[in-house]
């Protein structure tokens, strides 16, 4: 009678922490959006930033501007080389971040059409199970 409620408890907490990691999953499939959304984004404001900097150092007046005003020119060059180095790590991180979560968001597909193809099983093999048995009583 004892290893009967053992057994339950142990087949309870199971369940339990099955359910607790399926819904921590969901969560993370559900934030998936944000990071897509970060990843474009990144994607595609980094080269807008990197161009218009490019734009400013390769335009005529940049110089001059340079020259005559020293401390902002200065100051102009080195927050335009920062934009241009801030929005390259940008670009590629968003590549990165944005292969990483497809290959994830695949996996967990594969993860869910796999425990739906079990539980269906499981569902089954149990449905025959009791028409085994309502056949045998009658």
């Amino acid at each position: 009678m004892e290893m009967d409620s053992d057994d339950n408890t142990i087949l309870n907490e199971r369940n339990n922490i099955l359910n607790i990691i399926d819904s921590f999953i969901e969560q993370i499939t559900k934030i998936r959006r944000f990071f897509i959304g970060v990843s474009i984004s990144s994607i595609i404001l980094a080269p807008i930033a990197i161009s218009l900097a490019i734009y400013l150092f390769t335009h005529q007046s940049f110089f001059r501007i340079v020259e005559a005003e020293r401390e902002f020119g200065l100051g102009l060059v080195v927050l335009l080389t920062a934009v241009v180095i801030i929005s390259s790590i940008l670009f590629v991180t968003g590549i990165l971040q944005y292969r990483q979560i497809d290959s994830w968001h695949k996996k967990y597909e594969s993860y869910k059409k796999e425990k739906d193809d079990i539980n269906q099983y499981i569902a089954n093999k149990f449905k025959n199970y009791i028409d085994e048995e309502d056949t045998n009583k009658g």
